[in-house]
Formats: structure tokens, C-alpha cells, sequence
């Protein structure tokens, strides 16, 4: 990216969301999964796409400068994200949800279901149990591992390689240059999502048969966070969907494949404009 992004804040009508804005074009909102800040969204992916849609990174409640006194839940989150869409004006935007962020998506929907033009849902679950008991057991261990070897395992989880330090490296140095931005994901951002994540009711076949919308279903076919089931569920469901499967990157298959993702979108929603 030719300049770095600008990380700013909006009051909201229950508190207020952090978030950067580049490009032209159908806006199109970032949320980004479990764990995540701005830095895990790769600048090449943000570039590309930035050259169709004007492209708005949140930070999910807790991280950075988002705040809010909306409930307690995944619910909540997702009218952070809903009150910063109507605080901005935003008119239809996509919504694009990665893991935890396609959950926060899914939960949009669910209390405005008028309020997109169109769904991407990135290596998600229409409920936790599509969630691999690996992963949910390593999360549950983070306390009792080193800090170190916590990251490497959870990037080996993300990447479905073995661990290493070059895993790190692959996000850190693709991550977006933002002005200003220096926060990472700390405990009380844990308890949050945690506690949503275990709560959430998810979307049975007949909610998601109301999403009637332009949905765009991506995943990684060696994914060992998310259940390959998941994806076919959604598509199978979902009215209006198409699936496009990687064939390998893992739960963060973005990162090996950005342009190539970005371009999948853009070429997604071009065919659906409207006449």
C-alpha cells in the first residue's frame, strides 16, 4: 500500500468503534475472527481489494479503541458493528466475517437482516460445535503453556503446518502499516469473546435460508480450526451462495493467497450488481 492507513474512532449511540477507511467503491466492512486486531488483515488483500470497494477495518469491542455498552454476547458485538454502520451512514454495505468475525456476521443478520447488500463468510461456522475440539482444548490449555509456545502452536493451528517462528513472520510482515496503532488483544477482550463464542446460539438450516443475499462461502480444504462440514452446510442453505474452496493456507489461508481472495470477492459481487 502506497500509504499507511489511518486509524481514527466514531462515537456511537452506545459507545464507539476504532477503525481505518481506504478506497472507492461499495463499502465493504472488515470483521476480523477470534483473537484478531487490525494487524491480522493482510495489507496486499487490503490493497487489492481497496481497488473495487471502500474497505472499513473494525476493531471488535476491547481491542484498540472499541467500546460499547451494548449486552454482553455475541448479540452485542454485532450491534457494535450495526451501531457503527448507522453512526457512519453507511448504506448497504458487504459484510465480511472471518471465523469469530463470520459469527459477529452471521448475528448482523439476525437483528437487521435489510441492513447489507452482501455476505462473505471466511472460514467460519454456522455453530461452535463445527469447531475443532483441538483447538477449543488449546485455547483451553493457553494458561498452562508458556506464552511462546502457545503463539506457535496457535499459528500451526491457523496455518495447518508444524510450528515455527516463520508463521508469526508471515502476519507481522504482511500486516497493514496504520498510523497510531498499537494495541493487541489483551484479557478483557479474551473474556469477552470467549464468553460470546460459548453462548452463541448459531444458525440452524432455517435462519440461514433467510439470508437472502449475495453470499460469498471461502475455506481452506486443510482448514484444522473449522470443520470442512461447516462450509457445506452454509452452502447448502444458504439461497443465494456460492462456495470456493483453497486448497490448502488453513484457517488463515488468506495470508498465502490474498490478491487471489480479494479478486474472488470483487469478481463475486460485480456479477451481482444490480441492472
Amino acid at each position: 500500500m502506497s500509504e499507511a492507513l489511518i486509524y481514527q474512532s466514531v462515537k456511537t449511540r452506545n459507545g464507539q468503534i476504532g477503525y481505518c477507511k481506504t478506497g472507492n467503491g461499495q463499502p465493504l466492512i472488515l470483521i476480523v475472527g477470534y483473537s484478531g486486531t487490525l494487524y491480522h488483515w493482510n495489507r496486499h488483500f487490503i490493497d487489492q481489494l481497496s481497488q473495487n470497494f471502500t474497505v472499513y477495518l473494525v476493531d471488535n469491542r476491547k481491542i484498540g479503541l472499541s467500546e460499547s455498552k451494548n449486552e454482553y454476547s455475541m448479540q452485542g458485538m454485532a450491534q457494535d458493528v450495526i451501531d457503527f454502520i448507522d453512526e457512519l451512514t453507511i448504506i448497504k454495505p458487504i459484510l465480511f466475517g472471518w471465523s469469530m468475525g463470520g459469527i459477529i456476521t452471521q448475528s448482523i443478520l439476525k437483528l437487521r437482516p435489510d441492513i447489507a447488500s452482501g455476505v462473505v463468510l471466511l472460514a467460519t461456522v454456522p455453530h461452535h460445535n463445527y469447531t475443532s475440539p483441538e483447538f477449543i482444548q488449546l485455547l483451553m490449555n493457553s494458561e498452562h503453556l508458556p506464552a511462546n509456545e502457545f503463539r506457535l502452536q496457535l499459528y500451526a493451528m491457523f496455518f495447518s503446518v508444524a510450528p515455527s517462528d516463520n508463521l508469526k513472520e508471515l502476519i507481522t510482515g504482511a500486516a497493514a502499516e496504520i498510523t497510531d496503532y498499537h494495541y493487541r488483544f489483551n484479557f478483557e477482550a479474551k473474556e469477552l469473546q470467549d464468553y460470546s463464542v460459548a453462548s452463541w446460539v448459531g444458525s440452524d438450516a432455517a435462519t440461514l435460508s433467510h439470508i437472502v443475499l449475495p453470499t460469498l462461502i471461502l475455506k481452506a480444504r486443510n482448514d484444522l480450526v473449522v470443520s470442512s462440514d461447516a462450509a457445506q452446510f452454509f452452502a447448502a442453505h444458504i439461497p443465494w451462495s456460492k462456495l470456493i474452496e483453497y486448497p490448502t493456507g488453513g484457517h488463515f489461508f488468506l495470508h498465502q493467497n490474498p490478491q487471489e481472495v480479494a479478486r474472488d470477492v470483487a469478481n463475486f459481487f460485480n456479477s451481482y450488481k444490480p441492472q
